[in-house]
């Protein structure tokens, strides 16, 4: 009984924000996300009957998760170089917007790398025209709204506002310093992210 109260208890002070894990489960317990390189994202791995299903979670505020020990604390030092910290947007092969453009001028190519989605070229729209998230074409005639670069002022996951497809999000965390970091994401395959809920869903309707 106790065990289960420490689990549910340790649940509600992560940041949940995917069934679709980052981690290939094959065995219970938590297991470090392979291409995290702030040592921050992990995935829960329980048996539901003959399979396993995984949940991402984020350590809280400053903590970090040792994979040694399979849980956050803040003791542990993230021993990761590489410094690229950018979370691929691509989620599939083909075009997507660019997060980075203002005014709808470019867009990326993503590839498909021996089964993982990443970025390729940043092309640029012809003079006149711009990329259409829906279509996945340069037009004439698509309205570009342009928004105030989103910053994060308290914690939790918030809808990218420049984002026409629902899909892109923000996760704020609380540094020590007292400061937010935000971090990027892309709801996984056809789930789309709910401002309400804050969850990746598939029952979620764009507007």
């Amino acid at each position: 009984m106790a065990a289960k109260i420490c689990i549910a208890v340790f649940l509600v002070i992560c940041f949940a924000y995917s069934t679709d894990a980052a981690v290939n489960c094959t065995t219970i317990g938590r297991f470090a996300e392979p291409t995290d390189t702030t040592c921050k994202n992990y995935t829960l791995c329980v048996r539901s009957g003959t399979t396993f299903i995984g949940y991402d979670y984020v350590c809280p505020t400053t903590s970090l998760f040792n994979p040694n020990i399979q849980q956050c604390t803040t003791n542990y030092v993230c021993n990761v170089t590489n410094t690229n910290t950018t979370t691929s947007v691509c989620t599939s092969e083909g075009f997507i917007a660019d997060p980075n453009s203002t005014n709808c001028s470019s867009y990326i190519l993503c590839l498909n790398e021996n089964g993982t989605f990443v970025e390729g070229e940043t092309l640029s729209c012809p003079n006149g025209t711009f990329y259409n998230p829906n279509t996945t074409l340069c037009e004439t005639d698509y309205n570009c709204t342009s928004t105030t670069p989103f910053s994060c002022s308290s914690a939790g996951r918030f809808s990218d506002p420049a984002d026409t497809t629902c899909k892109l999000y923000y996760l704020c965390v609380l540094a020590s310093n007292g400061t937010y970091v935000e971090y990027q994401y892309t709801c996984p395959s056809t789930s789309l992210f709910n401002p309400n809920t804050r969850f990746c869903t598939t029952s979620y309707t764009c507007p």
